[in-house]
């Protein structure tokens, strides 16, 4: 496989691949694996999974953050490590995940910097539609699933993945091979022992905001490890 080559105007600094330093308001979940099925664009020989340390956000549980999957040093497409950007992901609700749009602090060769998101992360952040638009529109989203993040390999739904240098910014579809996969670590899905039927019921709006007293909307009913969407 031929490596893809950083611009030098980026950083290539050497990039610890142990465990950063806790952030607040982020908790470490451990290693997972990531395949993106995004560069791929640029020549099916990208597409490969790696291991990946990932986070979960402490005031919106769901919403997990992959620690510089492209620099972390175990993504074949680079010779060496670097300090790149994280990939944001919002599961806070499982049946409809969503990344939204984020530069990945990067540059693949000629191609220019890398942007991703998916696709009603696109619409979301052109401002034209909201997330609670995009549900009720029965769009289609991504899943979480015995811990596995998954988007639909579906010709109406597409990742979204653009470099700065191509079609001037515009973005290209991903996960054209149905092959985009995060596993979460095992700490992700095993919280705490107390039984789903005995944890204490919170409620969180569809940004992944805890909500105290829920009223007159779509919320998202957490108890234990399960979660479901609810209307009151």
């Amino acid at each position: 496989m031929n490596k893809l080559l950083l611009l030098a105007t980026l950083s290539t600094l050497s990039f610890s691949l142990s465990a950063r330093e806790p952030e607040a308001g982020w908790k470490q979940l451990g290693t997972g694996t990531f395949c993106d099925d995004m560069i791929s664009v640029i020549s099916p020989d990208y597409l490969a999974t790696w291991n990946v340390d990932i986070e979960e956000s402490e005031s919106q549980p769901g919403m997990y953050r992959l620690v510089n999957p492209f620099g972390n040093g175990n993504c074949p497409y680079f010779e060496s490590a670097f300090n790149g950007g994280d990939l944001v992901i919002d599961a806070t609700d499982p049946e409809h995940v969503w990344i939204p749009y984020q530069e990945m602090g990067f540059a693949a060769g000629s191609w220019g910097s890398v942007s991703i998101s998916c696709m009603n992360g696109l619409m979301i952040y052109s401002g034209v539609f909201t997330l609670e638009d995009l549900i009720e529109f029965e769009c289609l989203f991504g899943t979480l699933s015995d811990g596995k993040i998954t988007f639909p390999f579906d010709d109406m739904y597409h990742l979204q993945v653009a470099f700065s240098n191509y079609l001037e910014g515009v973005p290209a579809d991903g996960n054209t091979n149905g092959k985009f996969l995060v596993t979460l670590p095992s700490s992700a899905s095993v919280d705490s022992p107390i039984v789903d039927s005995e944890a204490p019921v919170e409620y969180y709006n569809l940004q992944g905001m805890r909500v105290e007293n829920p009223a007159n909307g779509i919320y998202i009913r957490r108890q234990g490890s399960k979660a479901t969407k609810v209307v009151l």
